[in-house]
């Protein structure tokens, strides 16, 4: 019976991390997908006098592609987090150990 257990708990978050990967993959293509569009549009955009004379419509498309970037990477971590596959950068984790330290020797 405890065998049986073990492969249903396995299989089970073996299913759990195919849905996880599934979901991360759509978030990307979607959100890739509609930065790559904006990009190309601003580009567009420039491409023609008019563009220039509206430099706030390209900014607005970056400002776009910054936030759209930003919630695609925080969507994925936190997929990637809820079944313990997220990416760590342990160099950055020292330096803001580092950083932590200093402003409290400083104080």
């Amino acid at each position: 019976m405890a065998t049986q257990t073990t492969t249903t708990t396995e299989a089970d978050q073996i299913q759990k991390l195919r849905n996880t990967v599934n979901l991360v993959d759509c978030l990307a293509q979607g959100g890739f997908s509609q930065i790559s569009a904006i990009a190309r549009l601003a580009l567009a955009q420039l491409e023609h006098p008019d563009g220039y004379r509206h430099p706030e419509l390209i900014a607005e498309a970056l400002n776009a592609i910054w936030y759209k970037a930003e919630e695609v990477e925080n969507c994925i971590n936190s997929q990637a987090e809820m079944v313990g596959c997220n990416y760590v950068d342990e160099a950055q984790r020292r330096r803001w150990a580092a950083a932590q330290q200093a402003q409290g020797a400083a104080a």
